[in-house]
């Protein structure tokens, strides 16, 4: 006997568990700055002109004056997860403002910020004609105790009250998490628009609702109260974001893109691209504005410096606003959505958007130099403040992978084709910026170059006439001296960039200049010794042999000293040392390598330094190079004093507080007043023609002085000479290398 089968069928449907929302609470809320922010868009939402957010030990308070919600909205909107009830309407019932929450994110966002919630909310029921007050409480650990969602009862109580109530709600959450200053300042940040430190960049700065306002009431605009918040910073805000370098207005329409680059202080664009295509992203708006940390940047502007750059710093980074809320992470610290910190880390060379490729694109020649191609002067995110407005899809819109679609957790938007559009669009904007940056310095220069001609010109003129009519100049050193002059100004005027060429390759050399000298005069003189005794070698009888022979010993001695220490200046450190070294043994192997020169002509080198006394923290082989090359001038000078007294050269060192003194002074000819910073003039030389192993110079010497101080925050200069002496250099250079 076969058992009867039975078959069972019926409808089931999903169970809910109730833990449901704390799940969706910690995953779709990552920050309190993202709950409250959530919080706030409701209140924007719901009609309000003001908000306030208070927050004490173990509870958080969020009112508006909006227009509250009734028993029936409390029923089917908020007590329902996942509604869909703000997608019926893309706007606000009284100011047509736009709907900026959806999928009920808000309710998450009170379950993520505390175990208990209090909403009491004031509305005008048309249904009923008159107010209503309706308080709820929820207690979100008995809700994680239940099964099933739909069987946890919120107690509420409804009160009508008289007609004339102001309307509004106030949500109070209790057992709040400790919020950080930092947290509450960022819900300011992150908020509408016009409560953002960076309002005066959008569009409409004077109200943030876009939608058309025909037969409605008047928006008054949103004010956010938030607790203890200190509002001065705005006033810094509106001054500094007026006083950019180069800044970028982007527009996107449905089929076209407008980018217009302005530099401060001009209405008309310098750099004006129109672009038709259709990228499916609606209306995009992006003002990004460009502060390079320069010397000047916020002179004359009533804006003291150190507090502008830190205004910059707290709010640097290209944000981006949805529908007057900004949508984290872009633009806070540590993002990089632009790139922009990537591409300067590895110093790209070439652009990658579409705007930079088509309408400003740099040719092979320009991209291989450093000092044309503007990518290598990409902003980086700590130079700009800039916002970007969007309109990103909501639920009910069309779907499209050109559309801009946020993540469910709030956290940006899906990396899409839209995503990818609107990326590669404003990143064209911040290549427009470093091509108009690096244009205008280029224009810059060149002025300054113009400028500077004009002057040498002037000046070198003053020089000469103070020259010829010196009667304390003998006529022989007149004429050099103005010849030199002349020449100078010769190469300023028609050979800018020839001596431009020609400094940089000699700069190469760094301050080998005289050694190499020194070592070239040296062999020729071993070279000759050498000679002259296989000559007398010939001879094997000769009495001049063992003579010469003693002579090619000592040439052959002096050359290897030289080859060593030119062998051990070339391969010193060229990096900052870790400690400290005395000057005083550099001093004196300086004067040794000189010391031959120095007594063939009879001029004494003294050296006054204390034993401990310690030289800058710059590289040895600089302070060597400074040093020898005043040395070299100083015995140029002494040697040309036709003076019968003693000659004499002396070193003096020192530290004073936070700097190293290094002086070289001298009993030469002296250097006249109106040549006294002329000398430091790159190619300035009045040695050129004399036949002498120091009369070589190429009008390099003080000038790599100068700039290798001043590498190091020092400088070099002519000052008064003590008594006995014509002639003192005093370079001074800090103990300790300063920030920059």
């Amino acid at each position: 006997m076969s058992a009867k089968s039975k078959v069972e069928r019926g409808q089931l449907t999903f169970s809910v568990e109730a833990r449901l929302l704390r799940e969706l609470g910690e995953r779709l809320v990552r920050s309190p700055e993202v709950a409250l922010v959530e919080l706030v868009k409701n209140a924007y939402d719901a009609d309000a002109s003001h908000c306030t957010l208070r927050h004490e030990p173990g509870s958080i308070s969020v009112s508006d004056d909006g227009h509250g919600m009734t028993l029936h909205e409390f029923r089917t909107a908020w007590m329902r997860v996942g509604t869909s009830s703000k997608e019926s309407t893309a706007t606000s019932r009284r100011f047509s403002r736009d709907i900026t929450g959806e999928k009920g994110i808000g309710r998450f966002a009170v379950r993520f910020l505390g175990p208990s919630l209090d909403l009491e909310s004031i509305a005008y029921d048309e249904k009923r004609g008159e107010h209503t007050r309706l308080r709820a409480h929820f207690d979100w650990p008995e809700f994680d105790r239940h099964e099933d969602l739909g069987q946890v009862e919120v107690p509420y109580e409804l009160e009508v009250l008289e007609n004339g109530h102001e309307t509004g709600t106030t949500l109070t959450i209790g057992g709040a998490r400790d919020l950080f200053e930092r947290e509450l300042r960022s819900v300011r940040t992150a908020s509408v628009g016009l409560l953002s430190p960076m309002r005066p960049l959008f569009r409409n700065s004077g109200s943030i609702s876009s939608a058309a306002t025909i037969g409605r009431t008047p928006d008054p605009g949103f004010a956010l109260e938030i607790q203890d918040e200190d509002t001065t910073i705005d006033d810094v805000a509106a001054s500094v974001l007026e006083h950019f370098v180069v800044r970028a207005e982007l527009r996107v329409t449905k089929t076209r893109v407008a980018l217009n680059v302005f530099r401060r202080g001009e209405s008309k664009p310098y750099l004006e691209i129109k672009h038709r295509e259709e990228f499916g992203l609606g209306s995009v708006y992006a003002d990004v504005r460009f502060f390079p940390r320069r010397s000047g940047t916020f002179r004359g502007t009533g804006i003291h410096g150190k507090e502008a750059y830190k205004w910059i710093r707290d709010n640097a980074g290209v944000a981006v606003f949805d529908r007057a809320f900004r949508v984290q992470p872009y633009g806070a610290a540590g993002d990089d959505w632009l790139s922009l910190q990537a591409d300067v880390a590895r110093r790209r060379r070439d652009p990658w958007s579409l705007l930079a490729r088509k309408y400003f694109p740099m040719s092979d020649d320009e991209q291989s130099d450093t000092k044309l191609n503007w990518m290598l002067r990409l902003p980086q995110s700590a130079q700009v403040v800039g916002i970007v407005e969007v309109r990103a899809r909501r639920d009910g819109d069309a779907k499209g992978e050109s559309n801009l679609v946020p993540a469910a957790d709030r956290e940006g938007f899906i990396a899409n084709a839209g995503f990818r559009h609107l990326r590669n669009l404003v990143r064209g904007a911040l290549e427009a910026i470093a091509y108009v940056d690096r244009a205008t310095q280029l224009e810059e220069q060149a002025k300054d170059e113009a400028r500077r001609r004009v002057e040498s010109d002037a000046e070198t003129r003053q020089v000469i006439e103070a020259i010829q009519t010196n009667p304390s100049i003998s006529a022989p050193q007149r004429r050099q001296i103005v010849a030199a002059l002349e020449t100078s100004r010769g190469l300023l005027q028609t050979q800018a960039e020839t001596a431009r060429e020609r400094e940089r390759q000699l700069e190469v050399m760094s301050l080998l200049g005289v050694v190499a000298g020194f070592m070239t005069h040296e062999f020729g003189v071993a070279v000759s010794v050498l000679q002259a005794a296989q000559r007398d070698l010939e001879g094997a009888n000769d009495p001049k042999t063992s003579k010469r022979a003693a002579r090619l010993a000592d040439s052959i001695e002096t050359l290897q000293q030289f080859a060593a220490y030119a062998s051990g200046y070339v391969q010193g450190s060229k990096a900052t040392p870790d400690s400290p070294y005395k000057a005083r043994p550099r001093l004196r192997q300086i004067a040794k390598v000189f010391g031959r020169y120095a007594a063939e002509r009879h001029i004494a080198v003294e050296i006054d330094v204390e034993k401990n006394v310690e030289a800058p923290l710059v590289p040895p082989s600089l302070y060597n190079g400074i040093a020898q090359n005043l040395l070299s001038n100083a015995l140029k000078a002494t040697t040309a004093n036709p003076s019968s007294d003693p000659q004499k050269i002396a070193f003096r060192a020192w530290n004073e507080r936070s700097l190293h003194t290094l002086e070289v002074s001298d009993t030469g000819v002296g250097i006249d007043d109106a040549l006294r910073n002329r000398v430091f003039d790159p190619l300035f030389t009045t040695t050129s023609g004399r036949l002498d192993p120091l009369g070589s110079g190429m009008g390099l010497g003080l000038t790599l002085v100068r700039r290798g101080a001043a590498a190091y925050g020092g400088n070099a200069n002519v000052v008064d000479p003590p008594p006995g002496f014509n002639t003192c250099i005093q370079v001074r250079i800090p103990l300790v290398e300063e920030d920059t």
